[in-house]
């Protein structure tokens, strides 16, 4: 399972009264797309920063969430395995 605690977006301007329906698109999409800890197992990071993704103007939520996503779980797969297991 795959717990954020802070999710924070920097938006372009006029993106504001989507912010809540993108960061819900983005649980939903990370929840479908990473992959599952053993049972016990756990990572834990302080801070995953990305850098600027880019959607086309227009882009809808579910895009503007999926790119958000993708970028995400690339992030998280590059991050060295600090994974324990069952205790």
């Amino acid at each position: 399972m795959l717990k954020i605690d802070h999710l924070r977006l920097a938006l372009p301007a006029g993106y504001a009264p989507r912010a809540r329906q993108i960061a819900f698109l983005i649980a939903s999409e990370l929840a479908d797309r990473m992959p599952r800890l053993p049972a016990g197992g756990e990572m834990h990071l302080d801070r995953l920063a990305l850098s600027p993704v880019n959607v086309a103007h227009g882009a809808s939520d579910r895009e503007v969430a999926g790119s958000v996503a993708n970028a995400i779980a690339s992030a998280l797969s590059s991050v060295p395995n600090h994974r324990t297991g069952s205790r």
